[in-house]
């Protein structure tokens, strides 16, 4: 199945012709000739026979491969067969056992966390579903040591729009090719945005519809992201293409779920009611190829290759190396295999479970007859993606859908009514930073706790305090972005700006109200214009950094609140809102221009730590 072209920059592994398994004699030759001479001269044809027909001997050494679980079965098949050659090392008998396990959570715990009494045995040999499991996996210093320089590739599924065939059609889709349907990952990102299947002749569909599996944990939607946010196609993932992890995350119909539990509701679509489901989710071809043979039970599948291209569920075969439980051993057993299950048994085996060579243009005849689906792929192959867009990528989508505790205070000094231009109108910039908030919402979901509030010297708070808790902590629900939305709306600009009071105050808050989820985010983020100008007194930066340090020492080192700060405009107290951001681990972050609002809010989510 690896017989192909190599894409550049990609490892892959040189083979020529399939060399024949060569049966090795568990004793020296001389001892062989010697005995010879005496069973022949002894007429003892029978064990001469015996004695040549050896192929190895002992109870067989056994290579640990884990494998994606797509392929775990026909790899344990292909293991079988192998071990039934009598493959040898030295003379001594080899085999593999095959374990299946997620690719997603191989490459997140093989160079760290890995258990061996919850995860199995560790691999000698690593079979994911994806190059870029392999990718992130290389991102850390001590996995890019485990992976060798040639990783050839056992079989390839392209990662395609599956949709059920009435929508397909209804675009102009065509089951024999013939069709004039162009669609584009950028393209499918606009339709689920702003598309509606009046604009082709089924309104009574509803609106279009986009479906994702969590790219956290599978290729397809790994694969999607990758090609939503690289859009230039250059295997890289810069800052200015996350802003579309924003736009993927609000064009989602449901929560992202696993592929399977997609195929499941779209098994129940039947074709005179389409309305309410998903007009079309990433799916790796194969997926659709199964799901049209052994899932469906109204409309099939119709697999819509992109027309910029995408990535394949290419299957890398990693035999890995530096690492304390392996040797040349079973490195040596781990290309052996290698060698047999790319060879015509593995060929063979992989085609007949709907799987294409490494061409990825030919399949096999399982595929091919497979309605849905594309004989000849004429649509191009992505090139390689870097390590560091997988991280990055992933990264942006996890910072997204993440528990987060999140306290929003906004600078509503009297700086903030000078005019600014947005969008050709002339605004105040605190009606800027409140549409941009208000358009930022939509960046939580349910699993968020959002509060708001403001601060400035101007307004009769209660008490002596200079700032005004708006809205408290809680789940961000329709009624608590209501809320936020609404106390937005009210603000007026007026005073000055009480920086480092707000900050300790709103640092100590946000550790009464900690979010203790493995992973989840406690971040303060202040919006300001200016820095601090407080004309009641208050704390100095120095009283302010004091102050952090006690709250940090006085709760548990587990309680850590980290405060962002986003200057807006180009007349910010850079040194005292940076100052505020470091003493709490947090980071700071310029916004002079208006359009540059809601990225830097993105970087504070991504950032957090």
């Amino acid at each position: 199945m690896a017989r192909g072209r190599s894409q550049p920059g990609v490892k892959t592994h040189r083979r020529g012709r399939r060399r024949r398994t060569r049966r090795r004699f568990p004793v020296a030759p001389w001892i062989v000739v010697t005995t010879i001479v005496t069973l022949v001269a002894s007429g003892l044809v029978l064990g001469y026979t015996w004695l040549l027909g050896t192929g190895c001997s002992g109870e067989p050494i056994r290579a640990t491969v884990v494998a994606a679980p797509d392929v775990r079965e026909s790899l344990s098949v292909l293991a079988r067969q192998w071990e039934g050659e009598e493959p040898s090392l030295r003379g001594q008998c080899i085999a593999v056992d095959v374990q299946e396990k997620s690719s997603a959570e191989v490459a997140t715990k093989l160079a760290t966390t890995w258990n061996t009494v919850t995860d199995g045995a560790r691999p000698h040999v690593w079979i994911p579903d994806s190059s870029v499991w392999v990718q992130m996996l290389e991102a850390g210093e001590t996995g890019a040591l485990m992976v060798p320089d040639q990783t050839p590739y056992l079989a390839t599924s392209p990662t395609v729009i599956a949709m059920p065939v009435p929508m397909a059609e209804a675009m102009g889709w065509s089951a024999d090719g013939g069709g004039d349907l162009e669609l584009t990952w950028t393209r499918l990102l606009e339709l689920a945005e702003d598309g509606d299947w009046s604009d082709f002749g089924n309104e009574e569909w509803g609106g279009i519809t986009l479906g994702l599996s969590s790219p956290r944990d599978s290729t397809a939607g790994m694969h999607a992201l990758l090609s939503l946010t690289d859009v230039d196609g250059n295997g890289d993932v810069v800052d200015e293409e996350l802003a579309n992890v924003i736009r993927l995350k609000q064009a989602l119909s449901q929560n992202p779920v696993d592929t399977d539990t997609l195929l499941r509701e779209m098994a129940e679509v039947q074709e005179d009611d389409l309305n309410g489901y998903v007009s079309a989710f990433p799916a790796l071809e194969r997926d659709v190829w199964r799901f049209n043979n052994y899932m469906k039970t109204g409309t099939k599948l119709a697999a819509v290759y992109p027309s910029d291209g995408s990535l394949d569920a290419d299957h890398p075969i990693v035999v890995l190396e530096n690492v304390e439980w392996t040797d040349q051993v079973y490195q040596e057993i781990g290309r052996q295999f290698t060698e047999y299950i790319t060879g015509e048994a593995g060929e063979a085996e992989l085609l007949g479970e709907g799987f294409r060579d490494g061409t990825r243009r030919t399949g096999g005849e399982t595929l091919n007859d497979t309605e849905g689906l594309t004989p000849q792929i004429e649509e191009s192959q992505r090139g390689p993606v870097q390590p560091s867009a997988v991280s990055n990528a992933l990264a942006a989508w996890q910072a997204l859908n993440r528990p987060a505790n999140v306290l929003l205070a906004l600078d509503t000094s009297e700086s903030m009514g000078a005019t600014v231009s947005y969008k050709g109108e002339e605004l105040a910039r605190l009606e800027v930073v409140r549409r941009e908030l208000i358009d930022a919402l939509d960046l939580f979901g349910s699993q968020a706790n959002i509060g708001l509030w403001d601060y400035s010297t101007a307004v009769p708070y209660s008490g002596e305090n200079d700032y005004t808790p708006l809205v408290n902590v809680g789940e961000f629900d329709d009624a608590q972005k209501a809320l936020i939305t609404d106390s937005l709306q009210q603000m007026s600009p007026g005073g000055g700006s009480a920086l480092f009071d707000t900050a300790a105050a709103a640092y100590e808050a946000l550790q009464n109200d900690f979010n203790e989820e493995p992973g989840a985010a406690n971040l303060v983020v202040i919006i300001s214009d200016g820095g601090n100008e407080d004309d009641n007194g208050g704390l100095t930066l120095a009283d302010f950094e004091a102050r952090i340090d006690e709250l940090s020492q006085r709760e548990s080192r587990t309680k850590q609140v980290s405060i962002v700060t986003i200057g807006f405009g180009g007349e910010v107290d850079e040194e005292a809102l940076r100052g505020v951001a470091e003493a709490s681990r947090g980071l700071f972050f310029p916004a002079e221009w208006n359009d540059q609002l809601k990225p830097q809010l993105l970087n504070a989510l991504f950032n957090a730590v």
